[in-house]
């Protein structure tokens, strides 16, 4: 169960935006918003040997305090039950150390926009939240916008992460809403024509046996679950799926590792949704038990 969110702000429009969609899921599911902003002077702001005086660092602080107290009353009134956390530090690092060090069930981050140059760039702090965070990521660009939740699209490789993801996404779509349940085929680079379509139908089948029974656990009479499969490269399929039904409101998937080289690198499969897609894109992740 979704109990507590994490918001992170640094204040900027898309922050802004952030917090406007994180206190809608908290209020709807009677969750605790916490808004953090990470204050930080960086070491490019000294010269030489000067010294930034004490009173201008109070003054930033200052500064910080009020502009999060404003924005939590603004999460107040979009009926959350918020409060503020100012921290100093690197931002990305001091989000991670908080979800880290306190019982969050899932962190909200908003991204940069999608045209142009920055659909390959999400944000230096979402990034990093994204890849490091030990609890599920709910990614936010400026343009979308979660106002109600009927559609969610769940990628599924059967897997025990891909799984708490589907749990996930039944406590968030909305009554009378639908889970659409993807499984993609991969077949290994450059083989596709050498695989015979009798080899292909059977993965299929077995394919559709595995939905179907995820279907079963997750339906109910509050919302819909459909299953579909495609056959291709994870990550360029998902995006297709997303493209082509543009009643997708949300992407709730899973994710694998987070060590070693895979932390230092955004090629997984969810983190390429997350790059591209054009709607929300909630990265699943079950806290490690402490």
């Amino acid at each position: 169960m979704i109990q507590r969110i994490l918001v992170a702000t640094d204040f900027s429009r898309v922050a802004s935006h952030a917090i406007t969609v994180a206190a809608r899921l908290a209020k709807q599911l009677d969750a605790e918003l916490v808004l953090l902003h990470a204050w930080y002077v960086p070491s490019s702001a000294y010269h030489g040997t000067f010294v930034l005086p004490d009173h201008l660092f109070a003054g930033v602080e200052e500064d910080a305090r009020r502009n999060l107290a404003e924005s939590v009353e603004s999460a107040r009134s979009a009926g959350a039950r918020a409060a503020g956390k100012l921290v100093r530090g690197v931002a990305w690092t001091s989000i991670v150390d908080a979800l880290s060090k306190e019982s969050f069930d899932l962190c909200v981050v908003g991204t940069q926009g999608r045209s142009g140059l920055s659909r390959f760039l999400l944000g230096s702090v979402a990034e990093n939240v994204i890849r490091h965070s030990p609890v599920s990521v709910l990614a936010i660009r400026p343009d979308a916008d979660l106002e109600r939740i009927s559609h969610v699209l769940c990628p599924t490789d059967f897997s025990s992460s891909a799984d708490h993801a589907v749990d996930l996404a039944s406590q968030l779509v909305q009554p009378g809403g639908k889970i659409t349940l993807l499984h993609v085929i991969g077949l290994p680079l450059g083989t596709r024509g050498e695989v015979t379509q009798p080899v292909v139908d059977l993965l299929d089948q077995d394919a559709s046996a595995a939905l179907v029974d995820r279907a079963g656990r997750v339906g109910n009479a509050h919302h819909a679950v459909e299953t579909r499969s495609r056959v291709g490269p994870a990550g360029a399929e998902i995006l297709a799926a997303i493209e082509e039904d543009v009643s997708v409101d949300l992407v709730v998937m899973g994710s694998h590792g987070r060590t070693g080289l895979a932390r230092a690198l955004l090629g997984s499969v969810a983190e390429k949704v997350v790059r591209y897609a054009g709607c929300p894109v909630l990265v699943a992740r079950a806290r490690a038990p402490s």
